[in-house]
Protein backbone atom coordinates (compact mmCIF):
# COMPACT_ATOMS: atom_id res chain seq x y z
CA UNK A 1 0.00 0.00 0.00
CA UNK A 2 2.73 2.32 0.62
CA UNK A 3 4.47 1.51 -2.46
CA UNK A 4 1.35 2.13 -4.31
CA UNK A 5 0.80 5.55 -2.37
CA UNK A 6 5.01 6.52 -3.14
CA UNK A 7 4.47 5.44 -6.91
CA UNK A 8 1.05 7.76 -7.09
CA UNK A 9 2.65 10.63 -6.05
CA UNK A 10 5.43 10.96 -8.26
CA UNK A 11 2.97 9.94 -11.38
CA UNK A 12 0.79 13.25 -9.92
CA UNK A 13 4.53 15.18 -9.43
CA UNK A 14 5.71 14.13 -12.58
CA UNK A 15 2.03 15.59 -14.32
CA UNK A 16 2.10 18.83 -12.84
CA UNK A 17 5.54 19.33 -14.31
CA UNK A 18 4.43 18.31 -17.68
CA UNK A 19 1.95 20.72 -17.11
CA UNK A 20 4.03 23.60 -16.27
CA UNK A 21 6.53 23.06 -18.79
CA UNK A 22 3.39 23.28 -21.44
CA UNK A 23 2.25 26.52 -19.98
CA UNK A 24 5.76 28.31 -19.76
CA UNK A 25 6.26 27.01 -24.13
CA UNK A 26 2.56 28.61 -24.37
CA UNK A 27 3.47 32.19 -23.06
CA UNK A 28 6.39 32.45 -25.42
CA UNK A 29 4.47 33.49 -28.56
CA UNK A 30 2.36 36.20 -26.61
CA UNK A 31 6.21 37.29 -25.40
CA UNK A 32 7.71 37.45 -28.26
CA UNK A 33 4.73 39.51 -29.98
CA UNK A 34 4.12 41.92 -27.64
CA UNK A 35 8.31 42.90 -27.72
CA UNK A 36 8.04 43.40 -31.25
CA UNK A 37 8.16 47.21 -31.95
CA UNK A 38 5.22 49.78 -32.99
CA UNK A 39 4.89 50.51 -35.95
CA UNK A 40 4.95 54.35 -37.10
CA UNK A 41 3.63 56.87 -39.16
CA UNK A 42 4.73 59.26 -41.26
CA UNK A 43 2.82 63.10 -41.57
CA UNK A 44 2.65 64.00 -45.07
CA UNK A 45 1.96 67.51 -43.97
CA UNK A 46 4.11 69.83 -45.45
CA UNK A 47 6.15 72.70 -43.15
CA UNK A 48 3.59 75.36 -43.88
CA UNK A 49 1.08 73.22 -43.30
CA UNK A 50 2.31 72.41 -39.96
CA UNK A 51 2.72 75.76 -39.07
CA UNK A 52 -0.59 76.90 -40.21
CA UNK A 53 -2.22 74.88 -37.67
CA UNK A 54 0.26 75.91 -35.05
CA UNK A 55 -0.07 79.80 -35.85
CA UNK A 56 -4.52 79.23 -35.86
CA UNK A 57 -4.38 77.64 -32.85
CA UNK A 58 -1.83 80.93 -31.66
CA UNK A 59 -4.84 83.71 -33.32
CA UNK A 60 -1.65 84.58 -34.67
CA UNK A 61 -3.35 86.67 -38.32
CA UNK A 62 -0.68 88.02 -39.61
CA UNK A 63 1.03 84.98 -40.42
CA UNK A 64 -2.33 83.29 -41.49
CA UNK A 65 -2.47 85.51 -44.34
CA UNK A 66 1.05 85.34 -45.08
CA UNK A 67 0.48 81.42 -45.28
CA UNK A 68 -3.35 81.66 -47.43
CA UNK A 69 -1.18 84.10 -49.80
CA UNK A 70 1.77 81.48 -50.41
CA UNK A 71 -1.01 78.72 -51.22
CA UNK A 72 -1.61 76.59 -48.24
CA UNK A 73 -5.27 75.81 -47.85
CA UNK A 74 -7.59 77.26 -45.74
CA UNK A 75 -9.34 73.94 -44.95
CA UNK A 76 -6.06 72.01 -44.98
CA UNK A 77 -6.27 68.45 -42.76
CA UNK A 78 -4.03 68.17 -39.64
CA UNK A 79 -3.17 64.29 -39.22
CA UNK A 80 -5.97 63.80 -37.28
CA UNK A 81 -7.91 65.68 -40.16
CA UNK A 82 -8.27 68.61 -38.06
CA UNK A 83 -8.44 71.90 -40.10
CA UNK A 84 -7.29 75.81 -39.08
CA UNK A 85 -10.47 76.85 -38.18
CA UNK A 86 -11.24 73.77 -35.52
CA UNK A 87 -7.43 75.25 -33.92
CA UNK A 88 -8.76 78.82 -33.82
CA UNK A 89 -12.14 77.95 -32.55
CA UNK A 90 -10.73 76.24 -29.59
CA UNK A 91 -8.33 78.43 -29.21
CA UNK A 92 -11.42 81.17 -28.48
CA UNK A 93 -9.54 83.35 -31.31
CA UNK A 94 -13.09 85.07 -32.29
CA UNK A 95 -11.12 87.59 -35.35
CA UNK A 96 -8.89 84.03 -36.62
CA UNK A 97 -11.97 82.37 -36.70
CA UNK A 98 -13.92 85.33 -39.01
CA UNK A 99 -10.08 85.80 -40.82
CA UNK A 100 -10.61 82.24 -41.75
CA UNK A 101 -14.26 81.92 -42.87
CA UNK A 102 -13.68 85.06 -45.30
CA UNK A 103 -11.39 82.54 -46.78
CA UNK A 104 -13.68 79.71 -47.22
CA UNK A 105 -13.89 77.65 -44.26
CA UNK A 106 -15.52 74.60 -44.00
CA UNK A 107 -17.63 74.44 -40.88
CA UNK A 108 -18.66 71.11 -42.31
CA UNK A 109 -15.28 69.48 -41.56
CA UNK A 110 -15.19 66.62 -38.89
CA UNK A 111 -11.87 65.46 -37.22
CA UNK A 112 -11.35 61.35 -37.11
CA UNK A 113 -13.17 61.25 -33.90
CA UNK A 114 -15.70 62.62 -35.95
CA UNK A 115 -15.74 66.74 -33.80
CA UNK A 116 -16.49 69.34 -35.67
CA UNK A 117 -16.07 73.82 -35.43
CA UNK A 118 -18.89 74.54 -33.51
CA UNK A 119 -18.46 71.60 -31.05
CA UNK A 120 -14.43 72.32 -30.74
CA UNK A 121 -16.01 76.07 -30.17
CA UNK A 122 -14.85 77.29 -26.49
CA UNK A 123 -16.47 80.84 -26.25
CA UNK A 124 -20.19 82.17 -26.94
CA UNK A 125 -19.01 84.75 -29.50
CA UNK A 126 -17.74 81.79 -31.81
CA UNK A 127 -20.62 79.89 -31.66
CA UNK A 128 -22.70 82.27 -32.46
CA UNK A 129 -20.58 83.60 -35.30
CA UNK A 130 -21.15 79.99 -36.67
CA UNK A 131 -24.41 79.79 -36.45
CA UNK A 132 -25.03 83.47 -38.32
CA UNK A 133 -22.86 81.88 -41.11
CA UNK A 134 -25.79 78.85 -41.36
CA UNK A 135 -28.53 81.87 -41.01
CA UNK A 136 -26.93 83.70 -43.79
CA UNK A 137 -26.37 80.59 -46.05
CA UNK A 138 -30.53 79.93 -45.51
CA UNK A 139 -31.65 83.54 -46.52
CA UNK A 140 -29.53 83.77 -49.37
CA UNK A 141 -31.08 80.12 -50.17
CA UNK A 142 -34.43 81.60 -49.71
CA UNK A 143 -33.47 84.76 -52.07
CA UNK A 144 -34.25 86.72 -48.68
CA UNK A 145 -31.77 89.66 -49.52
CA UNK A 146 -33.13 92.46 -46.56
CA UNK A 147 -31.97 89.03 -44.08
CA UNK A 148 -28.89 88.77 -45.97
CA UNK A 149 -27.75 92.58 -45.74
CA UNK A 150 -28.44 92.45 -41.80
CA UNK A 151 -26.43 89.81 -41.09
CA UNK A 152 -23.59 90.78 -43.33
CA UNK A 153 -23.92 94.21 -41.90
CA UNK A 154 -23.53 92.67 -38.66
CA UNK A 155 -20.17 91.18 -39.32
CA UNK A 156 -21.23 87.74 -40.81
CA UNK A 157 -18.77 86.66 -43.34
CA UNK A 158 -19.77 86.45 -46.34
CA UNK A 159 -17.74 83.30 -48.00
CA UNK A 160 -18.06 80.77 -45.01
CA UNK A 161 -19.66 77.41 -45.60
CA UNK A 162 -22.14 76.28 -43.15
CA UNK A 163 -22.41 72.67 -41.35
CA UNK A 164 -23.59 71.02 -44.58
CA UNK A 165 -20.60 72.91 -46.52
CA UNK A 166 -22.57 75.39 -48.77
CA UNK A 167 -22.00 78.85 -49.00
CA UNK A 168 -24.16 81.88 -49.57
CA UNK A 169 -23.25 82.22 -53.16
CA UNK A 170 -23.28 78.91 -54.14
CA UNK A 171 -26.81 78.51 -52.84
CA UNK A 172 -28.09 81.81 -54.04
CA UNK A 173 -26.52 80.70 -57.66
CA UNK A 174 -27.97 77.34 -57.37
CA UNK A 175 -31.94 79.23 -57.05
CA UNK A 176 -31.28 82.17 -59.40
CA UNK A 177 -31.28 84.76 -56.69
CA UNK A 178 -29.72 87.23 -59.12
CA UNK A 179 -30.18 90.32 -56.65
CA UNK A 180 -28.48 88.42 -53.63
CA UNK A 181 -25.88 87.31 -55.36
CA UNK A 182 -25.29 91.14 -56.67
CA UNK A 183 -25.27 91.81 -53.01
CA UNK A 184 -22.83 89.01 -51.92
CA UNK A 185 -20.31 89.84 -54.84
CA UNK A 186 -20.31 93.55 -53.81
CA UNK A 187 -19.64 92.69 -50.16
CA UNK A 188 -16.75 90.41 -50.89
CA UNK A 189 -17.93 87.08 -51.82
CA UNK A 190 -15.47 85.19 -53.49
CA UNK A 191 -17.02 83.16 -56.72
CA UNK A 192 -14.19 81.02 -57.09
CA UNK A 193 -14.94 79.30 -53.75
CA UNK A 194 -16.43 75.91 -53.63
CA UNK A 195 -18.40 74.01 -51.81
CA UNK A 196 -17.29 70.95 -49.29
CA UNK A 197 -18.36 68.53 -52.14
CA UNK A 198 -16.66 70.51 -55.32
CA UNK A 199 -19.26 72.27 -56.24
CA UNK A 200 -18.95 75.94 -57.31
CA UNK A 201 -21.51 78.68 -57.98
CA UNK A 202 -20.81 78.39 -61.71
CA UNK A 203 -21.58 74.78 -61.84
CA UNK A 204 -24.44 75.04 -60.12
CA UNK A 205 -26.10 78.35 -62.12
CA UNK A 206 -25.00 76.20 -65.37
CA UNK A 207 -26.65 73.00 -64.06
CA UNK A 208 -29.90 74.81 -63.17
CA UNK A 209 -29.69 76.80 -66.09
CA UNK A 210 -29.60 80.35 -65.07
CA UNK A 211 -27.58 81.71 -67.77
CA UNK A 212 -27.73 85.57 -66.52
CA UNK A 213 -25.77 84.32 -63.52
CA UNK A 214 -23.22 82.30 -64.71
CA UNK A 215 -22.61 85.67 -66.96
CA UNK A 216 -22.49 87.67 -63.32
CA UNK A 217 -20.18 84.94 -61.96
CA UNK A 218 -18.18 85.09 -64.58
CA UNK A 219 -17.80 88.60 -65.22
CA UNK A 220 -16.85 88.54 -61.19
CA UNK A 221 -14.21 85.91 -61.71
CA UNK A 222 -12.21 87.82 -64.66
CA UNK A 223 -12.16 91.04 -62.73
CA UNK A 224 -10.90 89.34 -59.63
CA UNK A 225 -8.14 88.00 -62.59
CA UNK A 226 -9.10 83.82 -61.45
CA UNK A 227 -9.49 81.77 -64.29
CA UNK A 228 -13.27 79.83 -64.30
CA UNK A 229 -12.76 75.99 -65.27
CA UNK A 230 -15.74 75.24 -67.62
CA UNK A 231 -18.34 73.77 -65.36
CA UNK A 232 -19.82 70.21 -66.10
CA UNK A 233 -23.20 69.56 -65.76
CA UNK A 234 -23.82 67.51 -62.38
CA UNK A 235 -27.34 66.07 -61.03
CA UNK A 236 -28.28 68.62 -58.27
CA UNK A 237 -26.46 68.03 -54.70
CA UNK A 238 -28.34 66.72 -52.26
CA UNK A 239 -28.38 68.90 -49.47
CA UNK A 240 -30.89 70.90 -51.86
Amino acid sequence: MIKERKSLAIKLALTFSLFGILAGCSTEGPELTRREPAKTTTSTLSPMQVEMLQVAAKGDNARIKELLENGVNVNMRGDDQNTPIMEAAYGMHLDTVKLLLDHGADLSAKKIDGATPIGLARSKEIVDLFKSVSALVEAANQGNIQIVRELIDKGTPVNGLDQNGRTALSEASWNGKTDVIKLLLEKGADPTIKKSDGESPVSLATSQKHPEVVALLNDAIAKQGKTAATPAVKASPVTK
